[in-house]
């Protein structure tokens, strides 16, 4: 828990010093365009039946609200161990019900089930991620997993130098030890993609660039696999 601990407080600095994370309230183009890509990616594997979504450490709430905007119909969740995000959302978006909790402590999340779970960006910062795995099945049917691709050489490198990536404790992981994670404890992983080139923090040129040749590389299964940026799964709770 001392991992979790120090993590939640870096990212209450990162909140309080920004009015929002850096790479949602104030990101370059490179985040803008990084991020836009995962959230398309998670709305187009959103159940079209679904009535109710939980979002597993939903943050200072913006991509929550992304979802909102483009599902309106469902009722959203969102919850974060970091309290001084949550407050930030529940003022950005009161539409949207938040509240305080950590994945990795089963009492301290809603006591309900939701139609679909979206986990962005939270394992590769966890003590314990195929715990989080688990322990979302607790709280929804499907679930939409996003992680930063650990199929990717260059990415392995940055989590060494960067001093972002360090501060953070990020560690990311291949699709295979995701995929075995969510079948163990009992998901069917029903699909799986690689999706985006763009790193954030990126230089605004070659994200230009990069961006215009992205719907290319996407279609190229080597080299989104072992180079894209991030890995989306979508898996459903086996009854």
């Amino acid at each position: 828990m001392g991992t979790l601990k120090k993590n939640v407080n870096v990212f209450n600095s990162d909140v309080e010093n920004n009015e929002g994370y850096k790479y949602s309230t104030h990101g370059s183009l490179s985040s803008v365009l990084a991020n836009k890509r995962m959230s398309d990616e998670i709305i187009a594997f959103i159940d079209v039946n679904a009535k109710t979504l939980i979002d597993i450490g939903s943050g200072d709430g913006v991509y929550t609200n992304v979802i909102h905007q483009s599902r309106p119909k469902i009722s959203i969740t969102g919850f974060d161990p970091a309290e001084v995000a949550v407050k930030i959302a529940r003022k950005n978006y009161p539409e949207i019900e938040f509240s305080i909790g950590n994945i990795l402590e089963n009492n301290t999340f809603p006591a309900k089930r939701f139609d679909v779970g979206v986990i962005r960006g939270v394992l590769h910062h966890l003590n314990n991620p195929e715990l989080a795995i688990k322990n979302s099945g607790l709280l929804a049917d499907q679930v939409v997993i996003v992680e930063p691709n650990g199929n990717n050489p260059v990415l392995k490198i940055i989590e060494k130098v960067s001093p972002y990536h360090r501060l953070h404790e990020e560690r990311s992981f291949s699709s295979s030890q995701l995929k075995k994670w969510c079948q163990e404890n009992g998901f069917v992983v029903e699909k799986m993609t690689f999706i985006g080139f763009i790193p954030m923090f990126f230089p605004t040129f070659l994200t230009k660039v990069i961006f215009f040749f992205q719907p290319f590389f996407e279609k190229i299964y080597p080299l989104k696999k072992y180079f894209g940026a991030q890995i989306v799964i979508l898996c459903r709770k086996v009854k």
